[in-house]
């Protein structure tokens, strides 16, 4: 029996932070995805590939709340691997699974684009096939979730893994009480265009929600008033999502922004570190750039319904040997 299962990556267009605070965060769908191949062998023990390294790793489940690996250990994949393994808490014997995140890479730099929610998405279908388990969509989100959270050790929205599995172009989605959270896939117009930007430096996303978390605490009554302003914009802009209005997006996006830049100066999380010159650049052709998920470097949008200009920025980021995508 051969199983392949896919799942794309995320990028987050607005709503980054308030979404832990139950603001509506709009989650955009990219072109890239993670890719399994499931399939029986004949030997004893199971075979695990990941394209990271091209490396092989041998390993076998008599419990399946523990995996031995057998000669080395695949930390970054292995780790989903093994929590999705003890979610199912079946048997596993004789499968050679590969797990493909080339996409995910330029230049040999992973992109900051939710690979670990995409293996994670990608993982929970394939063994929802394997074990014929006959998961719902929601039950599918809700592992995946789940071994997501674990196998990184954090306590995130969710979203990305939400968006991974649903595919859609774009995505709302709320953190309801009691870590419950609702979604609904909502059409994203056209005529917006979103580049994606990369840069070289890169921070994790934990110490970036620490440092929020920690200042949260240090200044309740301006976050109070700061978090109700920036929820309040995200109504406006899914309001004008749904209304199909452009100008009225972009504008909604630009408020955000400025609100996250105030919450940023005040905090000093280190959102917008790092993308001070792509912001100039925009500007200089008027069009509007931010930092996308938790900011700090890595990833920015620039976002227009101008196309000729989105090419003449194209054409400068080629000049500066700047790695980009449209999604």
């Amino acid at each position: 029996m051969k199983i392949k299962a896919t799942a794309s990556g995320k990028v987050f267009l607005t709503g980054e932070y308030m979404a832990l605070e139950g603001g509506k965060a709009i989650i955009l769908s990219t072109p890239q995805k993670a890719r399994i191949n499931l399939i029986e062998n004949d030997f004893r023990q199971n075979i695990f590939t990941s394209s990271i390294d091209r490396k092989s790793y041998n390993f076998i489940v008599n419990d399946p709340s523990k995996i031995n690996w057998l000669k080395g250990n695949p930390i970054e994949t292995g780790s989903i691997l093994e929590e999705a393994i003890r979610k199912f808490n079946r048997k596993f014997n004789n499968q050679s699974i590969s797990i493909d995140t080339d996409e995910f890479f330029i230049n040999d730099k992973k992109i900051g684009i939710g690979s670990s929610a995409a293996v994670s998405v990608a993982l929970i279908k394939a063994f929802n096939d394997l074990f014929q388990t006959e998961l719902s969509s929601r039950q599918i989100i809700d592992y995946a979730i789940d071994i997501h959270r674990k196998a990184q050790r954090s306590e995130g929205s969710g979203f990305d893994v939400v968006s991974s599995y649903i595919e859609s172009k774009a995505v709302v989605c709320r953190l309801l009480e009691g870590k419950n959270y609702e979604y609904s896939p909502i059409e994203f117009p056209e005529e917006i265009i979103v580049l994606a930007v990369l840069s070289d430096v890169s921070i994790k996303t934990s110490i970036m929600i620490k440092r929020y978390q920690d200042a949260k605490k240090k200044n309740p009554k301006y976050f109070l008033k700061q978090a109700e302003a920036m929820k309040a914009e995200l109504d406006h802009l899914h309001s004008s999502l749904l209304k199909k209005d452009s100008q009225l997006i972009i504008e909604h996006l630009r408020t955000y922004n400025n609100l996250l830049l105030d919450l940023d100066s005040k905090f000093e999380v280190g959102i917008f570190n790092h993308h001070h010159e792509m912001q100039e650049l925009a500007n200089s052709k008027n069009i509007f750039y931010k930092p996308s998920g938790a900011g700090g470097g890595d990833l920015g949008l620039m976002i227009s319904h101008d196309r000729a200009g989105i090419n003449g920025i194209c054409e400068i980021l080629k000049s500066k040997d700047i790695n980009f995508f449209e999604i």
